[in-house]
Order: structure tokens, then sequence, then C-alpha cells
């Protein structure tokens, strides 16, 4: 009787002490994709109507994507690659799911002139050595193309664009080089993946993020039963070899056992 009580014990504690504890774990937010559809779109620094190269990154590749975060007024806030910054609202078109491709990667050229290796925070040298960012060896090709941006024409009769870039050394280093020094550039494909066009999704018109959907995580319970389940196991074992220990010696005395 003693034994059989003893292991209700046991059972109860092991589900009634589990405290009152919803386990949940966070499916991934909903992502939201729109496409670039034109030319000449900027990623903006900040959602001010600014065309300045204080305010500009560089032009979006056409036909690529752009990850959706937020409205600002006339503009959305987005992601793309290392980037977090502003497109135009009328120059993206959102699209239904996510694309296979959302962003131009993998675009490497090379530094093959001499005359200016400087990587610069802006695309012109108006500001001399307070814009430079790092001086790139020659014929380097730990360049990474994002986009591009017109600026100064440092060559007469010549072009004004500038690449925006990453230079990979000891560190990672963002700016401008002068296209005219640059050679042996990736091709750059337009992304011909066909995609369903919608409208603006209802959590960027509201303003206000997606939730994040919640589920139950029963390994998690399972691990908190486990946990407090063991101490209960534990105590009933050292119960029943007592119990034991008192019986053999009330048999030893030649006493009345109870069970």
């Amino acid at each position: 009787m003693i034994i059989l009580l003893i292991v209700l014990i046991f059972l109860f504690s092991c589900f009634a002490t589990v405290p009152n504890i919803n386990c949940y774990a966070a499916s991934p937010s909903p992502q939201y994709y729109a496409r670039v559809m034109s030319d000449n779109v900027y990623l903006y620094k900040t959602p001010y109507n600014l065309d300045d190269v204080s305010n500009l990154y560089f032009c979006l590749p056409k036909t690529y994507f752009v990850n959706l975060v937020a409205a600002d007024g006339e503009f959305y806030k987005v992601n793309y690659l290392d980037f977090s910054g502003y497109v135009k609202k009328e120059e993206v078109q959102p699209i239904v799911g996510t694309p296979a491709t959302p962003y131009l990667e993998n675009i490497n050229f090379r530094i093959f002139a001499d005359l200016s290796r400087d990587l610069r925070t802006e695309p012109n040298t108006f500001s001399g050595t307070s814009s430079q960012v790092v001086y790139l060896p020659l014929y380097s090709r730990n360049l990474t193309y994002f986009g591009t941006i017109e600026g100064e024409q440092l060559i007469p009769d010549r072009t004004n664009v500038w690449l925006y870039c990453k230079y990979s050394a000891d560190k990672d280093y963002f700016g401008y080089v002068y296209s005219d020094f640059c050679d042996k550039i990736t091709p750059i494909i337009e992304n011909s993946e066909e995609v369903s066009y919608t409208t603006e999704p209802d959590f960027l018109v509201n303003t206000t993020p997606p939730t994040t959907a919640l589920k139950p995580n029963s390994k998690a319970t399972a691990i908190i039963i486990i946990a407090l389940s063991v101490p209960s196991l534990a105590f009933v074992l050292l119960i029943l070899k007592n119990s034991k220990l008192i019986k053999a010696d009330k048999a030893k005395k030649g006493e009345v056992i109870d069970y």
C-alpha cells in the first residue's frame, strides 16, 4: 500500500509540478520583395527626395529585387545585400512570394590604371584626402560590384560614372572608384525570372511590421517535464530504499512488517 502511494505521488509530481508555461518557437517572419522596374533607380540613404551624392548609394540593377521592410511616405525602407536604405515606391513593384535570385551578386572587376586608385566615400575628388577610404593595389581584383552612380568626370571627354564596390583585404572597405580605371568586369545579365506582381502589402500600408507566427515547441515542453521529474524520481527511490532498510531491520528484530 505504501509503495503504491509513493508511485502515485511520483506520477502526480511529474505533471502537476510543471509550471503553466506555453513553450513556443517563432517561425520566420514573411518576406516581401519588390522588383526594380527601370534604369536609374537609386538606393537612398534617407527617405528624402534629395538626389545628391550625400543621400545616394548607387543605382539598383534593373530587374532585380529589394526586400521590403516598411513604408515611409513616398519611400519603402528596404534591404539590399549589405545595405539598408530607401527606394521610391513609384520605381519598384511588389511581387508575390520570394524570388529565386533577388540580388545581383558575385560581380567583380579589376583596377588597371595607376593614375588614381583611391577608394572614396564620394564619387568625386573634391574633398581631397578626407574622402579617401583606402588606396587600392594595382590590378586588384578583390572588388565586388554593387551599382553605379554619376559623379565627377576625372578625365575630360570621358565618362562621369563611378562604381560603388566592396574591397576585401584585412577587412571590408566600401566606397567608389572611377569606372574608367576599371576593366574585366563580370558580365551583368538581367534577371529574367517570371514573377507575379501585387499591390502594396497590407503591413506596409498600415506601417505595422508583420507579426511573428508562433507554434508549440513540444521539445521544450518535454525538457521541462524531464528536468522537473528527475528530482521527484530521486526522492521516490530514496524513500523506497529507506523502506526496504526499515523492513529488513524489523524482520531482523522479529517485528510485524506493515505492507
